[in-house]
């Protein structure tokens, strides 16, 4: 390693940490490295922070907003932690301890801020609004009022140009067109590029944006002809175009082979794999050999990358890090050991000396011998592995294995091959061997115990729950959680390390989210956590940090006290059993973050919550979207509480009928869900359940297989009181959700849920937002077809009728008669009695 470079550059954890500790004696006792090789994954920002810290310590305390983001981020990680003398930087703009992810003049600002300024430095080219919502295609900003490409859906007019050439129904083109790109944005881009260039879908891939290539394979999976995907124009391979050369678009691999510079350290001509400290490129190889990206593996002793710690702070290579310890029979050194079943664990080290050396027969070199061929000449670990044509698919793949007569085999081959089954070193049953000698069943244990144990090699007493859910699972599913996936694998260290009971809060903070909610859900269906309203949850969480965004502290206590005693108190009221919706969540969310925005736009004016008058409110009200609306609720409880002056703003009004589609539209989409046997199974029963029955995504996903009532002859659902006959071919859908409702996610055996719809975690039904996503990629909007099939049925049968039959309230089922009816006999009834 090259001495002459700094002490940050070789050195950073200890740099970090010994500055860290010199600014705030409360991190005498936190572990520094560890913290920072969770919060930053690459040594590259950890050498970067300790380069700032070392120029400027003051940043920890002073919180100024300067330095890169790696700052805040350790600030922030240090305080959850315990330090109490670390200040996090403030905003360079409003001067709020916010997440500062942009940058202006030299200082940090947080996002609220770096919007405001990009809409005020790009106001509107038509009437100078700088109410921003884009730039048409020359690249002049457009405000809300005069947005980019005018008032067309460019969905709908670049699918009437693809509909023609492609042979698909518009219905089907739009929904291809917004699978691929989801906002307005992307839409026009792909629209002026198909103006621009009309062959794009025919040969000149190249020319047009990235999402190009994923329109043709959205295209061609529903059915279009005389489509092309677009291929490299240097290579002519059919690959990912991301990146530009020359102006036209082409592929990863002609993009490096391109752009090569003089390796600074074998002085070769090749793609640049990194840098130097000092800025100097080097290839792939070179970067990976070289010392000063590696550190000393514990295991081994190499010079290695260091994959993982142990709990005691033990750093470990790849190699080393799943090896099991043992005492080698060999030297009799305590380490990482191979065969630590048999009799004689033999250590990494003495393992590479029983390697014999040779001549390869495939590059003539004398290398150690990894391989060998069919007739037992040796081959080095190159040579052995290369790509070829497997003897069982055919399909060009490194080999994998070989049978007794010499065919090579890839991993897929050999994994269906009988030779590929041995007895297990426990059991004895002959089955294919995953783990030391050991099939599945009896590795998942071993495995999963290892995974969960302390430093001491001992399982916690409150693991026991956690060991024995997961030990329920199908092994394979036991194993992919122990041993192969690293996320999982760092969660479950992550509860072994810890203290205390495992609960639904001690999970809340760990990272990452998803694989935390798989796990929960996983420890909810076995019992080893009690079950919960996941929604209710994570609302309860959003509420607490935008609350403490309140600048005045008496002000953030009384929305505090609102908070907990008006919204969240009715959803607390829900019947046991049953969870909150989607809506409901949103309704509350939507109330606090503009009340949050009313009372910090009153502390900027500097103008307490006590002394505003019903001026100010109209004020503010009068200065955005009709949003603002919402925090009626929060002024007349301020003015009932005495907290205020009397104080209101305009009740939110609803829409109702207003928000339909044309009827001849809903039959269309029947038709279509009828007919289309290529959309998912679940996608049609849902779109049918919503364009017929008029039953809101939340409710749909809540229903199981107690809800259908099947005679043979007939299908009955259950949505309200009284069961309503389906009809065909909804019967034959919904029979076979029922036949096939165990979904994607592994559950323990023997407790199937019994949900028509299941989400991607094990026993929980799929999440209305993601089903209302599903249908609109299909062309169904969900609210607008509610609506439109409640107003028809509203029509058809009588309000007691049709709430016992679809479930719902007699106050909204009259509502909707009402609706559908008009208001002339109303209107003419209250004249009469006038």
């Amino acid at each position: 390693m090259d001495e002459s470079l700094p002490r940050f550059a070789i050195e950073p954890e200890t740099v970090i940490g010994e500055i860290v500790r010199s600014v705030d004696s409360s991190c005498a006792t936190i572990d520094i490295t560890a913290l920072l090789e969770e919060v930053f994954c690459y040594r590259s920002q950890r050498r970067t922070l300790a380069e700032v810290l070392h120029t400027d310590a003051e940043l920890l305390t002073s919180g100024r907003p300067e330095g890169p983001r790696t700052v805040e981020r350790l600030i922030r990680a240090l305080q959850a932690k315990g330090a109490t003398g670390l200040v996090l930087p403030r905003c360079g703009k409003c001067g709020r301890q916010r997440p500062l992810t942009a940058l202006a003049d030299g200082r940090r600002i947080c996002r609220s801020c770096a919007n405001r300024r990009q809409v005020q430095a790009n106001p509107c080219g038509i009437c100078g609004s700088i109410d921003y919502a884009g730039r048409d295609r020359d690249g002049t900003p457009r405000c809300r009022a005069h947005p980019p490409g005018g008032d067309i859906d460019p969905a709908v007019e670049l699918a009437g140009r693809l509909a023609g050439p492609t042979g698909l129904p518009i219905e089907t083109a739009v929904a291809a067109i917004r699978a691929v790109a989801r906002n307005r944005g992307g839409q026009l881009r792909l629209l002026w590029a198909f103006e621009d260039h009309p062959d794009l879908l025919s040969g000149g891939g190249a020319k047009g944006p990235p999402k190009t290539g994923a329109l043709a394979r959205a295209l061609i999976n529903r059915g279009a002809t005389g489509v092309q995907v677009p291929r490299c124009p240097l290579c002519d391979r059919a690959a990912e175009l991301r990146l530009l050369h020359q102006g036209q678009r082409c592929c990863g691999r002609c993009w490096l082979a391109r752009h090569r510079e003089v390796c600074a350290d074998c002085e070769r001509l090749l793609p640049v794999g990194g840098r130097t400290f000092d800025g100097k490129p080097v290839c792939v190889g070179c970067r990976q050999a070289d010392p000063f990206n590696r550190r000393c593996c514990d295991g081994c002793g190499q010079l290695r990358v260091v994959k993982a710690r142990t709990g005691d702070g033990r750093a470990l290579c790849s190699t080393c890090h799943d090896i099991p310890r043992a005492r080698c029979a060999t030297c009799g050194e305590l380490g990482p050991c191979r065969f630590v079943t048999s009799e004689a664990p033999r250590c990494l080290s003495c393992c590479a000396k029983q390697r014999k050396e040779a001549i390869c027969v495939g590059c003539g070199n004398w290398r150690r011998v990894n391989n060998r061929t069919a007739t037992g000449e040796p081959l080095c670990g190159n040579c052995g592995k290369k790509p070829k044509p497997c003897d069982g698919c055919g399909k060009v793949y490194r080999v994998s294995a070989r049978t007794a007569d010499g065919r090579g085999l890839c991993q897929t081959c050999w994994a269906k091959h009988p030779a590929a089954r041995q007895p297990c070193a426990a059991c004895g049953s002959v089955e294919r061997l995953y783990h030391h000698g050991l099939c599945a069943a009896c590795a998942a244990p071993r495995s999963l115990h290892r995974a969960l144990a302390g430093p001491n090699g001992r399982l916690r007493p409150e693991l026991e729950g956690v060991y024995t859910a997961l030990l329920r699972l199908p092994p394979h599913a036991s194993l992919r959680w122990s041993n192969r996936r690293p996320t999982h694998r760092a969660l479950l260290q992550a509860l072994a390390v810890g203290t205390g009971l495992i609960t639904h809060e001690s999970l809340d903070p760990l990272a990452p989210a998803q694989i935390v909610d798989h796990l929960r859900a996983l420890l909810v269906a076995g019992e080893a956590l009690p079950e919960r309203d996941e929604q209710l949850a994570r609302l309860e969480r959003w509420v607490t940090r935008t609350v403490a965004r309140v600048p005045n502290p008496t002000e953030r206590r009384l929305l505090t006290h609102y908070t907990a005693w008006q919204p969240l108190r009715r959803l607390r009221r829900v019947r046991p059993g049953r969870h909150i919706t989607v809506g409901q969540g949103d309704s509350v969310r939507m109330e606090i973050r503009n009340t949050v925005r009313l009372l910090e736009w009153l502390h900027g004016g500097g103008i307490p919550l006590a002394e505003a008058t019903q001026d100010h409110i109209d004020t503010w009200l009068s200065q955005g979207s009709t949003q603002r609306h919402w925090v009626r609720a929060f002024l007349l409880w301020t003015s009932r509480s005495g907290h205020s002056r009397p104080l209101t703003a305009p009740a939110h009004g609803s829409e109702l009928s207003f928000n339909v589609i044309a009827q001849d539209h809903r039959w269309a989409l029947v038709r279509r869900l009828v007919t289309d046997h290529q959309l998912a199974v679940p996608d049609r029963a849902a779109g049918l359940l919503v364009l017929l029955f008029a039953q809101p995504p939340s409710r749909i996903t809540r229903l199981t297989t107690d809800h259908v009532l099947d005679t043979g002859e007939h299908v009955r659902l259950r949505l309200g009181r009284e069961p309503v006959l389906v009809p065909a071919p909804l019967d034959d859908l919904l029979r076979e959700l029922v036949n096939r409702r165990r979904g994607r996610s592994t559950i323990p055996p023997g407790r199937e849920p019994t949900w028509l719809f299941h989400g991607i975690y094990p026993g929980r039904a799929m999440d209305p937002s993601s089903l209302s996503r599903r249908l609109r990629a299909i062309g169904v909007q969900p609210r607008q077809a509610r609506n439109a099939s409640l107003m028809d049925v509203a029509s058809e049968l009588p309000a007691y009728v049709f709430s016992r039959l679809l479930g719902y309230c007699q106050k909204t089922a009259d509502n909707w008669n009402t609706e559908a009816s008009g208001f002339g006999p109303d209107y003419a009834a209250d004249l009469t009695r006038r």
